[in-house]
């Protein structure tokens, strides 16, 4: 058998000619195949709106995010400004501005007034963000952010809840298969709610956002680190007993107070307690685990704060 005749067209270039028997196969590389313009959009991974997306059009020059129900994005979202920041079209590049609002416009941990976007820049306005996305597959692009939005919490970039649990259950039945030691550390932030009253919401996301980043960077790759719940983290430590997992956290405790939280010029004082869970043999699942270690959190926190409990 054989086909031929194919109208692949005049790009196709690097050809390959497979034979198999007298089966003759014609394979196109991608290689020299012109690719479509670059397109872009914005997906709320966080906030009200999440997973809703906005196309770009570089036609029509700007594009605006706000509270006011004209804005292109309109949100219901009381930290945000009425006409809180614009995307401008320069050239063949989308500029960010931020349109004199209360709360500041942010890429990523920066406070911007006017600056460009690259691929991948998360977009906070208020209590809401955006990842700006740039590619020439805007769809395939579009479900791949909606898949990391099932596993990673918007806000803190980190794995989520429902990944956590999901991880956990695996790892508790190897380490109980295998005989193996695993231990979980729930830590909170100390007085986060006094935190929130006293300087804002913002200012308590700020808060999470960087406390993430900070932990993350002494996170192994076989470990794992996720925000549970508002302030409430978890750290799952294979391979670790409690007074391993103990001493870590004293470690973490350390560097979260030699850290520095600044919002809006005005440094924010940050402690965390830390409770220790351990399996046993007995243990069944990933909520008698974290009960074992909310339980040594709530000691922690009796004890006197900024501490950890096994």
């Amino acid at each position: 058998m054989k086909i031929k005749g194919i109208g692949l067209g005049p790009s196709l270039r690097g050809r390959e000619m497979v034979r198999s028997g007298e089966t003759r196969i014609v394979r196109a590389s991608t290689l020299g195949l012109p690719l479509g313009r670059t397109r872009e959009l914005l997906v709320c991974i966080y906030g009200a709106r999440i997973g809703a997306k906005f196309d770009l059009e570089p036609s029509r020059g700007e594009f605006t995010i706000g509270r006011d129900a004209g804005a292109d994005a309109s949100l219901d979202d009381d930290s945000a400004s009425r006409l809180h920041c614009r995307l401008v079209r320069v050239d063949d590049a989308w500029w960010l501005e931020d349109l004199g609002s209360t709360n500041g416009t942010w890429i990523g941990a920066q406070s911007v007034t006017r600056a460009p976007l690259e691929d991948g820049a998360l977009i906070k306005v208020g209590g809401t963000i955006f990842k700006y996305l740039a590619t020439h597959n805007l769809e395939a692009a579009y479900y791949e952010e909606i898949y990391r939005m099932a596993i990673f919490d918007g806000l803190t970039q980190i794995h989520n809840r429902r990944y956590f649990e999901e991880f956990t259950d695996r790892e508790i039945a190897r380490a109980q298969r295998h005989e193996r030691p695993l231990s979980l550390l729930l830590f909170d932030v100390d007085y986060f709610k006094s935190i929130n009253d006293s300087h804002g919401h913002l200012a308590g996301d700020l808060v999470l956002r960087e406390l993430a980043a900070l932990i993350r960077k002494r996170i192994r790759r076989e470990e794992l680190f996720a925000r549970y719940a508002g302030d409430e983290f978890v750290i799952v430590l294979p391979e670790s007993n409690a007074t391993d997992a103990a001493r870590f956290g004293e470690h973490l405790c350390a560097k979260v107070r030699e850290a520095s939280f600044l919002h809006e010029g005005h440094e924010i004082p940050v402690r965390i307690s830390v409770g220790v869970g351990q399996i046993s043999p007995d243990t069944k699942g990933v909520s008698q685990l974290v009960a074992l270690a909310d339980a040594a959190l709530y000691r922690a926190k009796q004890q006197g704060r900024d501490r950890v409990s096994p």
